[in-house]
């Protein structure tokens, strides 16, 4: 679950299962959480493009279909970050990005429908970059490394939308909640936690993990102390608040 997700249970009153006091937390999650999230990853949506789209480099340019012409590979299903996108593209300071302004938010993304190619899976999206249907993409930061890996496509941090952290929710009657708390506390290990960072360039939320990361990791690792310098971070709270009336607007608006 992304941390607004689990925020959301526990404030809709959802009975969840406390971490046993020996598990590890992880000191990366919201101070107030950390007794029921742990083991689990950061990830960022991005944007990347084609060495065909030339060298676009902010979501207003993603957002500029004159001087940055072809289609954009957008999330149909997957709908997290895309209003924060369009509103940081309109020029909203990122303090001021919450509470979400639905109207303002679609009424940007309004202006580039034409352009957007939807895609339902992250993997379709990646196929929409390979084959040429689109030049540019929104995607997840461990998709867009993937494709960079590949060659002849790039990807920036600049503004990318953080979400800072994760979580195993255990209900509280749960069966096995012992083997359930060892595996949450083996993976909140720091040498865990980077061996995913590593692997699957999805970020850590237990911060002794960076030290076992190299420079070059640490580059491709969305929470990195150098990449969140320069991300837009999810308000957990503020997006668990919306979180609803987000998911059925958008779905209303892709369907329109």
């Amino acid at each position: 679950f992304d941390g607004f997700s689990m925020i959301g249970l526990l404030d809709a009153g959802s009975k969840l299962a406390k971490l046993e006091p020996w598990v590890r937390r992880a000191d990366l999650v919201d101070r107030k959480y950390r007794d029921y999230a742990s083991g689990s990853y950061a990830y960022s949506v991005v944007l990347g493009w084609t060495d065909e789209a030339g060298e676009p480099g902010s979501w207003a340019d993603f957002f500029d279909t004159a001087k940055f012409p072809g289609k954009r590979a957008f999330p149909k299903a997957i709908y997290a970050g895309t209003l924060e996108i369009a509103l940081l593209a309109e020029g909203v300071p990122p303090e001021e990005i919450y509470p979400i302004d639905f109207e303002r938010a679609f009424a940007k993304l309004d202006t580039i429908k034409d352009d957007l190619l939807f895609y339902d899976t992250y993997g379709q999206g990646q196929q929409f970059i390979t084959q040429g249907s689109a030049t540019m993409i929104v995607t997840a930061n461990s998709r867009a490394q993937q494709l960079k890996d590949q060659g002849g496509f790039d990807y920036t941090f600049e503004d990318a939308i953080l979400y800072p952290w994760g979580a195993f929710p255990m209900p509280a009657n749960a069966p096995h909640l012992d083997a359930a708390n060892a595996l949450i506390d083996f993976m909140s290990t720091p040498e865990n936690q980077a061996a995913v960072a590593r692997e699957l360039h999805l970020g850590p939320i237990v911060s002794a993990a960076f030290d076992q990361l190299s420079e070059e990791e640490l580059a491709q690792t969305p929470n990195s102390p150098a990449n969140r310098k320069i991300s837009f971070t999810i308000d957990t709270k503020a997006a668990a608040g919306q979180d609803a009336d987000y998911a059925k607007k958008y779905a209303d608006w892709v369907a329109a």
